[in-house]
């Protein structure tokens, strides 16, 4: 069940993140397009729908941090630098757009205004030199830089530093089986277990960053579980002691991969 419940949060995650893009990439075009714009009316249009955009963006944030910290507890990932990271880096793309686009937001929209309604207070020169400031290019710049790396962290999920768990001992006495995952793949994807013992499965996931377990059923119906361990992220160790199982042929997956990561265990 926990694998299945980082999955979903994971997607959700992943919700907030296409919001969030989708409702900043209307303010990115328009920044990009007041550089160019001196009409005061269609510069007021543009600030307009660029506001319409924010609450879908505050919205989408927090769709994402909801997702991210949740995956995060239930993939056992605190421990990862690459974590840390991301959250630092969200943290600055943010306050960036909210203490340096803000204000000047505020700005072009109270001269355009003035502007519109005939006010002499500014001229075309301070007007337009308003609206060629190079700090909306800051923004997208750090925005675009920001995602960039938020991209680089999911995909290659780097320890930076800080280290993987310890290779704890085995807790019970029976026999020892071990298990690893290299490539989100199970080697070996046959194991063997003596009957009516309980017994060590020892399982290393080597894949850094992402989550795995391991989940032993009947048969490859995955119908009727004899055994669920906890799903945790790679690298690290984790010790299942399984119960004493019958004699005959299991079927063992990972419930977050149970396409590609799958084998047998022999009991007898």
């Amino acid at each position: 069940m926990a694998a299945v419940a980082y999955q979903w949060w994971v997607f959700l995650h992943l919700v907030g993140v296409f919001g969030l893009l989708t409702a900043h990439g209307v303010s990115v075009a328009v920044a990009l397009r007041l550089r160019t714009e001196r009409d005061p009316a269609r510069v007021a249009a543009l600030l307009e729908l660029s506001a319409r955009t924010v609450p879908a963006f505050y919205i989408s944030l927090a769709v994402l941090l909801v997702g991210g910290v949740v995956a995060t507890f239930v993939g056992d990932l605190w421990s990862f630098g690459w974590i840390w990271a991301a959250i630092v880096t969200l943290l600055v793309v943010t306050l960036a757009m909210i203490f340096m686009a803000r204000p000047y937001y505020q700005r072009v929209r109270f001269i355009s205004r003035a502007m519109a309604e005939g006010s002499q207070a500014v001229s075309a020169e301070q007007y337009d030199e308003v609206l060629s400031d190079r700090r909306p290019l800051t923004v997208t710049w750090i925005g675009a830089v920001g995602l960039l790396f938020l991209l680089y962290l999911m995909v290659v999920k780097p320890t930076l530093g800080m280290a993987p768990d310890a290779e704890p001992a085995p807790s019970g006495s029976g026999p020892v089986v071990t298990l690893s995952s290299v490539n989100s793949r199970f080697e070996p994807a046959a194991l063997s277990a003596p009957a009516g013992t309980a017994f060590t499965l020892r399982f290393r996931n080597d894949d850094s960053g992402i989550p795995h377990n391991v989940a032993i059923f009947t048969d490859a119906s995955a119908s009727q579980p004899r055994f669920v361990g906890a799903t945790f992220a790679g690298p690290a160790t984790r010790n299942y002691e399984v119960p004493a199982l019958e004699a005959g042929t299991y079927f063992f997956r990972c419930d977050v991969h149970p396409t590609t990561m799958t084998g047998s265990l022999e009991v007898g």
